[in-house]
């Protein structure tokens, strides 16, 4: 469920887009209202907007915006323009170029998403780059024999169709923590079924399998996993699937925690999570936040940041 309350009778795409050609205009913008106008319509009336605003004034409102604003206020405003599904594409591609240390966004969508959601992704994905997601995951990894579990791991994420129903087989759960265990207990991991199980499996078939581990063996899977270390990033990226499979609101929460350290603010990933799931999921990824936490999560985040940037992760937050 979304966080964000877009009012119902709002100003038509012409008057918004007067309204965003006069906050530019004079001494300074005026990034308030900007914020007031665009923090506040949903991905159609955006659209409307983009569309109205370059018909009636011969210039790109996202080059306007990109010109106009600054620092991580203009990044998060950059990608709240896009269309929701494109938004992850262009964030998936991104990731693809740096993947031993931007795994996470790729692992997120594949996992957070249905399996419907994810074949959308993928079809804006191969129109933007003219090639597909996994192309560009294996691509990027080419010859680099160190990281080929990861790689492999990845691949069955973006690649899976994965059934979405409640229905769960027990015996198949059974077997399969007993599988899950033996991969692990070697301290190695046999890698190829583990990346079966995670990358095939569906929702609520892996949270029976979770359990059944958690009961036999009195501890979680990822706990489970080895510690130590870890040069190709395999199993923190192991260990963010699963949990992002497993429950998406705890995860996201955690991402949120984690990005809003005392040791400094992941703008990033903050960013990342408030903007993609503003419109979808939000709600309860801030109660996991609560339930996790001392202060809600807009006043951790008016807390870590500033300024427009944070004036706009509020108004997101529908605050």
């Amino acid at each position: 469920m979304a966080t964000n309350t877009f009012s119902r009778v709002v100003a038509s795409p012409d008057e918004d887009a007067a309204a965003l050609l006069k906050a530019f205009q004079g001494w300074g913008t005026d990034e308030q209202a900007v914020i007031a106008i665009l923090a506040h319509r949903d991905a159609t009336q955006r659209k409307q907007i983009l569309l109205k605003y370059e018909q009636m004034y011969s210039e790109s409102l996202t080059q306007r915006l990109q010109s106009e604003l600054s620092g991580d206020f203009e990044r998060a405003m950059y990608h709240w323009m896009l269309d929701p599904v494109e938004r992850q594409a262009v964030m998936a591609n991104a990731a693809t170029k740096c993947i031993q240390e931007e795994y996470p966004v790729i692992i997120e969508i594949a996992c957070a998403n249905s399996s419907a959601e994810l074949i959308e992704v993928k079809k804006a994905y191969h129109v933007l780059y003219k090639s597909s997601l996994e192309e560009d995951v294996a691509a990027r990894t080419t010859g680099n024999l160190r990281i080929a579990c990861l790689l492999q791991l990845l691949l069955a994420l973006v690649s899976t169709y994965r059934y979405d129903g409640d229905d769960v087989n027990m015996g198949l759960a059974n077997s399969e923590a007993k599988i899950a265990h033996e991969a692990v207990s070697n301290g190695t991991t046999d890698q190829g079924e583990l990346i079966r199980i995670v990358g095939t499996r569906s929702k609520a078939q892996l949270n029976a399998t979770f359990s059944c581990f958690k009961d036999e063996h009195s501890t979680s899977i990822t706990k489970a996993l080895p510690h130590g270390t870890d040069p190709t990033g395999y199993l923190r990226a192991l260990r963010v699937s699963v949990r992002c499979l497993a429950d998406a609101n705890k995860y996201f929460a955690k991402v949120l925690r984690n990005a809003m350290r005392d040791s400094g603010t992941d703008e990033d990933s903050l960013t990342r999570v408030v903007v993609m799931h503003a419109e979808k999921d939000m709600k309860g990824i801030r109660s996991a936040f609560q339930r996790r936490s001392t202060v809600s999560l807009e006043e951790a985040i008016a807390k870590e940041t500033s300024g427009d940037y944070r004036s706009f992760l509020i108004a997101l937050l529908g605050s």
